[in-house]
């Protein structure tokens, strides 16, 4: 195969924004396996698809930083694990570096050696044919000599979350509801209507319907005597509980989870952090991208638990968008103080718990501080 390489002279389009882009293609959860000299590899991968028929082929793409990436290069064999519906803590525990991934996961090993996950979905093994670089990952082109395949469900991906596949499409409409009735689309005081919302977001109307009801019991919804559904004021008293409930889930993941953090992970803190502060000398134009690097910040420290379910909780608890409608001018980037965060930052690196959790809740209390001033100086509610 021959591969022309062409060095970008300009980014085409703001990583962040393109992450955000291509979230948007549905795809199933795999697990990329192998061996070298008896040590068993293994990573969570999405970017996997069929190449060929004939002679059948499968293509995977995999970053340079991962040692299962060398492995694979080494051993020039390779296994695919297709994720079933009930599989996402695989999904998660592959993800990270650190430890024995393969401790406590039943597999069984092909005639190569490559290890494959029991339960699977299905399971494909390669053998390396060709090769390609692009950016920071290598295409591994694989002949395939070996596949199987059981009659489940498969886990999905979409928009940062994994999940059976209509749940995950129900998901996505209830983010993107949550989003409307935070931006505050429809205004405070105006009846929410569900199938107008529906062809705004491209969500069929049920799903919208359920996601009003679920944000009902979030208080973030209200339903009239007559039955229609109305945006809640955000008061003081609401923000202090979501405030609270956030900061009892990170400090429950710092005390219980420490262990679990890897350079990796911390590395990803440090450089959200610095991206912070970089977005507060934006002006007004740094708003948007400061909130969307302080959800990715946050979720990342609670995803260290590797538990989708705490996770979602968490999510749940975020109102950050409502700061758009409630912060003025240039003066959020006062407002906006990310020093704790500096100092969270610095504490996790550390793997100094009790510096953390102090750090976790100097910040949550200046939260609530701005969030307290900035309500009352909107009459009490936004």
């Amino acid at each position: 195969m021959t591969a022309t390489q062409t060095a970008p002279t300009e980014t085409a389009v703001d990583p962040i924004a393109f992450r955000n882009v291509v979230g948007h293609f549905a795809s199933g959860v795999t697990v990329i396996t192998t061996v070298v000299d008896g040590q068993l590899y293994g990573t969570t991968a999405s970017a996997v698809s069929s190449l060929s028929m004939e002679p059948p082929m499968m293509l995977a793409c995999l970053n340079g930083a991962s040692s299962t990436h060398d492995a694979v290069a080494t051993a020039g064999v390779f296994g695919i694990n297709i994720l079933a519906e009930d599989q996402a803590d695989l999904a998660m525990k592959f993800g990270r570096k650190g430890a024995d991934k393969f401790d406590g996961v039943a597999h069984t090993l092909s005639d190569e050696g490559v290890p494959l996950l029991d339960g699977a979905l299905a399971t494909i093994v390669c053998k390396v044919a060709e090769t390609a670089t692009g950016g920071t990952h290598t295409v591994f082109l694989g002949l395939v000599t070996q596949a199987a395949a059981s009659e489940r469900q498969p886990l999905a991906y979409y928009r940062g979350t994994m999940g059976r596949l209509e749940p995950v499409k129900e998901l996505a409409a209830y983010n993107a509801v949550r989003d409307w009735v935070l931006l505050r689309k429809t205004p405070l005081g105006q009846n929410l209507n569900p199938a107008d919302i529906a062809v705004q977001i491209r969500a069929e109307a049920d799903q919208v319907q359920n996601a009003l009801v679920k944000l009902t019991t979030e208080a973030l919804v209200s339903r009239t005597e007559d039955g229609a559904f109305v945006p809640t004021p955000i008061t003081c008293e609401l923000i202090e509980s979501v405030y609270d409930g956030r900061a009892t889930i990170e400090s429950g993941v710092i005390a219980s989870h420490l262990e679990r953090l890897t350079d990796q992970d911390v590395s990803e803190l440090e450089r959200l952090t610095a991206e912070l502060g970089n977005a507060r000398q934006d002006g007004q134009a740094g708003l948007d991208d400061f909130l969307k690097l302080n959800v990715q910040y946050h979720d990342r420290l609670v995803n260290v638990a590797g538990s989708a379910q705490l996770s979602d909780a968490f999510r749940r608890l975020g109102i950050g968008t409502v700061w758009r409608q409630a912060l003025e001018g240039d003066e959020w980037s006062r407002q906006m103080d990310h020093s704790h965060i500096v100092e969270l930052t610095a504490a996790l690196a550390a793997r100094d718990g009790e510096a953390a959790v102090t750090a976790l809740s100097d910040h949550t209390e200046f939260g609530k501080s701005l969030a307290r001033e900035v309500i009352e100086r909107h009459g009490g509610a936004v």
